[in-house]
């Protein structure tokens, strides 16, 4: 019989910011447990929250046994490693003197917003042990600002939003985030331009537009048929400048081991599926990589009483240029700051609702958009009409890479 023994516990600190001012203050721990058993190609898992005993969960998933659930066991052999980067971002006592300074410099920064939001401060850390000597362990760090802002006029909930996550943070990290906060206060009160419709280089999370086709490298989709991409393992199917991977790295993806929930590591931990426009790899497990005949993806996910399933720690985009200015030139491009409710078709056509966009020219905002619809074939929009990824964004604090892409811009 062979064994698998996972630990996570993470622990997280958060301020909330109510009209400038911190007003409450939430830690909120959690450990989770499971042992996994195989035999005669069979699975048995159990698993509990908080600190519960190895061997009381072994004999619970032992007896699960009897469910019969059919999983194979590949258990990597004699790996040890060890991913410790325990130095917090902002230290436990700084916590609300830093916030503090931060909401009363913002709120003085942007006197027409109403101004909420949080900081949350986590870490997280877990190990991975199984029957054939692999050991594995983590721990990291993160510091997140989020900003949730309105309009003291408006009788909407919130009118914009702002976040970073940072690896550093000190008075000059303070002074980028007031600097983004006033940059966004005067865009958004500033003048307001309709554009005319038409093609237009966008600056988009790449989440709003990758998000669209996730379930389309999903191991059981793609292997219905149902994908758009179905058959097209080992092709090149977008722009050759377009890499794009599940994201374990503890550099770019703070709060995630550097191993999948099933103790295996992808290169630089980064399990890429798209890797220089070549469709590389769909999301799979041991079970759907065996039960398809696909490449082990290692982007195993798992709830901590279920067996391993697909999952999605992180996204990383291949950056192509340092900023916004070096991949666009001279030329315009619209940012889009809030899109929600999108939708793609069948064909890959997508349609996102824009609620808020600015206008950005030499990598700077220069005035609000009007709200539109953005538009476009994702085989095009990330193929012929992808411009590049930027490692810098438009704000100065954030430290997430922005994509940029043509989409045509339709009026609403």
């Amino acid at each position: 019989m062979e064994r698998e023994y996972l630990q996570n516990k993470s622990n997280v600190i958060t301020l909330n910011i109510t009209d400038g001012k911190v007003d409450s203050y939430r830690e909120k721990e959690e450990t989770q447990t499971t042992v996994r058993v195989y035999e005669d190609g069979k699975i048995g898992v159990a698993g509990a929250l908080g600190d519960v005993s190895a061997e009381a969960l072994e004999a619970q998933a032992v007896e699960k046994l009897a469910g019969g659930i059919p999983y194979p066991c590949k258990l990597n052999k004699g790996v040890k490693k060890s991913v410790l980067r325990t130095r917090p971002v902002v230290a436990d006592k700084n916590l609300i003197p830093a916030t503090k300074r931060l909401a009363k410099k913002v709120a003085a920064a942007c006197p027409r917003f109403l101004v909420n939001g949080k900081t949350q401060a986590s870490k997280a850390s877990g190990c991975y042990k199984n029957s054939q000597g692999t050991e594995l362990e983590f721990e990291n760090n993160a510091f997140q600002i989020f900003f949730q802002v309105k309009d003291k006029d408006s009788s909407n909930i919130a009118d914009a939003y702002y976040g970073a996550s940072v690896s550093k943070y000190g008075k000059k990290t303070e002074k980028k985030v007031v600097a983004d906060m006033k940059m966004l206060h005067d865009a958004f009160f500033g003048e307001k331009v309709t554009l005319p419709n038409g093609k237009y280089p966008m600056i988009i999370a790449p989440y709003d537009v990758l998000g669209q086709i996730m379930k389309d490298v999903i191991a059981e989709y793609y292997i219905s048929g149902g994908s758009l991409f179905s058959g097209k393992l080992g092709e090149k199917i977008f722009n050759e400048k377009l890499s794009i991977a599940v994201d374990r790295n503890p550099k770019t993806n703070r709060s995630a081991a550097f191993y999948d929930a099933e103790g295996e590591i992808a290169p630089n931990s980064r399990a890429f599926l798209i890797k220089d426009g070549v469709f590389e790899k769909v999301l799979t497990t041991k079970n759907t990589s065996a039960m398809f005949g696909l490449p082990l993806a290692k982007t195993a996910a798992a709830a901590y009483d279920g067996v391993p399933s697909i999952g999605l720690p992180g996204l990383y985009v291949k950056s192509t240029a340092p900023d916004l200015q070096t991949l666009l030139g001279e030329e315009k491009a619209v940012l889009i700051a809030i899109t929600s409710g999108g939708d793609i078709t069948t064909e890959g056509v997508m349609g996102l609702p824009v609620q808020l966009a600015f206008l950005v020219e030499n990598g700077k905002i220069t005035a609000r958009v009007s709200d539109f619809s953005a538009s476009g074939n994702v085989k095009e929009v990330l193929g012929e009409d992808f411009v590049g990824v930027s490692k810098k964004d438009v704000f100065d604090a954030p430290e997430d890479e922005v994509m940029v892409v043509r989409m045509d811009l339709i009026n609403a």
